[in-house]
């Protein structure tokens, strides 16, 4: 079987694995990422947990982070999206009334 290798010696993943830590990365729920890749949403919960045992991470947001410290993944940011004021909504605090 094909292997995704990191980049700083830590834990190897399969092609499967990266592609579906990839999509949680994505912030896709289990039943999304199935449906993407047509599996079952037990065999993504079985590829998570598998990615989360060699990450040795506590839950699925330690394992996005641990993936991008060991180099597994990249965080890429539209610093255009993020840089206005109008991509945060606000919310109008005067309807309520407290």
């Amino acid at each position: 079987m094909l292997q995704q290798k990191s980049l700083t010696n830590g834990p190897v993943l399969t092609l499967r694995e990266h592609e579906i830590l990839e999509f949680i990365a994505q912030g896709l729920s289990t039943k999304e990422v199935a449906q993407h890749i047509d599996i079952a949403p037990r065999t993504v919960d079985r590829h998570v947990e598998n990615v989360r045992l060699k990450l040795r991470a506590k839950n699925r947001t330690h394992m996005v982070a641990c993936a991008v410290m060991e180099g597994l993944l990249q965080v890429k940011v539209d610093r255009e999206e993020h840089s206005s004021p109008s991509a945060f909504p606000q919310m109008d605090m005067s309807e309520h009334d407290d």
